[in-house]
C-alpha cells in the first residue's frame, strides 16, 4: 500500500512540476514576449511564424523538460529506497549511488542548457 501510494504521489508531483519547468524554459530559449518587444523596435515583423529558431528552441524545451522530470524521479525515488532500508547497508549504498548519479545527470543537463543557450544566443546575434 505505501508503494503504490508513493508512486501516485511521485506522479502527481512530476505532473505539477512540468508546467513550472515548461514555462521558465520558453522565456530562456525565446518565445517569450521579450524576444518580440526587442523584434518589434528594431523594425522586424514577429507575428508567430515559425522559423528554425523557434523549432529548435521548442525541441530544446521539451527534452531538458523531459531530463529534468526524469531527474525528480530519480531523487525521489533514490530517497524513498534510502527511507525504507531498514538499516540494510547494500540497499542503503546503492540508493545513495543512484542518488548521485541523478546529480551527476543534472549537472550535466545544465550545463548542455548554457552550451545550448549560448551557441543560440550568438548565432542568432550573427545572423541578425
Amino acid at each position: 500500500m505505501k508503494k503504490i501510494l508513493s508512486i501516485i504521489f511521485s506522479i502527481l508531483f512530476i505532473f505539477t512540476l512540468v508546467p513550472i519547468v515548461q514555462a521558465g524554459l520558453n522565456d530562456a530559449f525565446g518565445n517569450g514576449s521579450m524576444q518580440e518587444m526587442v523584434g518589434q523596435r528594431a523594425g522586424f515583423e514577429t507575428g508567430g511564424e515559425n522559423n528554425l529558431e523557434n523549432t529548435i528552441s521548442s525541441v530544446i524545451t521539451l527534452v531538458l523538460s523531459f531530463l529534468g522530470i526524469i531527474f525528480i524521479a530519480l531523487l525521489i525515488y533514490g530517497g524513498v529506497n534510502w527511507m525504507t532500508a531498514g538499516g540494510n547497508e547494500s540497499k542503503i549504498e546503492s540508493s545513495k549511488k543512484l542518488i548521485k548519479q541523478a546529480i551527476i545527470g543534472i549537472i550535466v543537463v545544465l550545463g548542455a542548457y548554457t552550451i545550448t543557450f549560448f551557441i543560440l544566443n550568438n548565432l542568432t546575434d550573427l545572423v541578425l
